[in-house]
């Protein structure tokens, strides 16, 4: 039997993922199983139990002809889609494979033999409800430990301890951003409290906002010496994630990086505005999340909210108070 599965873009997503991967090699042991994906991730899956090999999606015209072409050469007993993206259903449809499955999308979901609505948002909930509608039963209940990435593979050495915050500020993100200077009381008092080291990650796109974070720290007096490591845009994937793996706690809001240490199972305070946390939250047992608990969430709204009240309701006495709750217990 061969299996194939196409994947969303985002981070986040390919970690919940992982559950129904692994779900799939439960059930079908000597199924030889295909993880069709955005070359960005590939590292995330690399020495998996649950996968036989990682195809590499590209975009353009002649590399989708040729995406085809290898998946038609495959014969997939099963292709999967979690993506709803028109060139992912082009992907399916063109595929030859016996059995489709995948997420309801008007006319373009015409090409499947099995079918799920999305309830909330892309997460391990719908595609544990897909796998059920496959008459596959979940193996698992979330993504804790499924990384197949080990500690001392980070690229940089960290001296511990140290605790790993995502302010996740960048463009296509501001509606989930938290202050600045909400982020650089937050680093002081845990500095203080607890002598963690802080690191700032993320992407690239998020370099002018860890840059004010790490300036806001140091123009306190009481962060002046702090001593600030900004790896952000410095890390691929597989090393930020061996990264949080020895990390004391993990910071940020809801963002893919926040998904990477939760499948670690580190300490994980999560700031929630627009996003649910229902579907999206962080799903190892040591994480809180930290909302502001306004009538108007979640909306799911990107760069539309002129206040996004419920990210500024936030103080860093209440994320502290999160962070309190799992260091001291």
């Amino acid at each position: 039997m061969r299996i194939g599965v196409i994947h969303l873009n985002q981070i986040g997503d390919l970690v919940f993922s992982l559950p129904l991967l692994k779900s799939l090699k439960d059930r079908y042991p000597h199924a030889e199983i295909h993880s069709i994906l955005k070359p960005h991730l590939k590292s995330l899956l690399d020495g998996s139990a649950f996968v036989d090999t990682v195809i590499p999606r590209q975009g353009g015209v002649k590399e989708t002809a040729l995406l085809v072409k290898t998946m038609r050469r495959n014969r997939y007993d099963l292709l999967i889609s979690l993506a709803r993206s028109e060139e992912a259903f082009l992907l399916t449809c063109l595929s030859g494979s016996a059995k489709k499955a995948g997420f309801e999308r008007f006319l373009w979901d015409a090409c499947l033999d099995v079918k799920e609505i999305v309830k909330g948002h892309n997460s391990w909930y719908n595609n544990a409800r897909l796998l059920k509608k496959l008459g596959i039963e979940p193996s698992v209940e979330n993504y804790v430990g499924l990384l197949p990435i080990q500690p001392g593979e980070c690229s940089v050495s960290v001296p511990e301890p140290y605790a790993v915050i995502s302010a996740g500020a960048s463009p296509r993100r501001l509606i989930k951003a938290w202050d600045e200077e909400k982020f650089a009381q937050l680093i002081i008092s845990l500095h203080t409290r607890y002598n963690l080291r802080p690191v700032l990650v993320g992407a690239g796109d998020t370099r002018e906002s860890n840059s004010l974070i790490a300036k806001k720290v140091h123009e306190d007096p009481a962060g002046k010496d702090i001593d600030v490591l900004d790896l952000t845009g410095s890390l691929n994937l597989r090393s930020l994630a061996a990264l949080l793996m020895k990390a004391r706690l993990f910071v940020g809001i809801d963002s893919g990086v926040m998904h990477l240490a939760s499948a670690a199972d580190i300490p994980v305070v999560a700031l929630f505005g627009p996003t649910d946390p229902l579907y999206v939250g962080p799903q190892n047992r040591k994480s809180v999340v930290v909302r502001a608990g306004m009538d108007c969430m979640p909306c799911y709204l990107e760069k539309t909210c002129a206040d996004v009240d419920c990210m500024r309701r936030l103080t860093a006495g209440q994320v502290m108070d999160a962070c309190i709750r799992l260091m001291d217990s």
